[in-house]
């Protein structure tokens, strides 16, 4: 699935590894640019930056589809 695909309405299962655990969190897209994608969690707003995305630092899922960052 391609990022331009995705809608806010779209629910997203983001994987990341903040230090040596790796965190799951749900939450709804909110906005992308260049360089950051926004989404909101239950309780906060976070940003990713998307040349994270790309290298591979954390990944993104919607309906247990991969969203690819090309």
């Amino acid at each position: 699935m391609r990022l331009s695909e995705i809608t806010p309405a779209d629910e997203l299962t983001v994987l990341d590894k903040p230090s040596r655990k790796i965190r799951e969190r749900t939450g709804k897209y909110v906005a992308v640019n260049a360089s950051f994608m926004t989404i909101q969690f239950k309780n906060y707003k976070d940003t990713l930056l998307i040349s994270d995305l790309r290298q591979g630092k954390a990944k993104i899922f919607k309906d247990k589809e991969a969203v690819t960052f090309a």
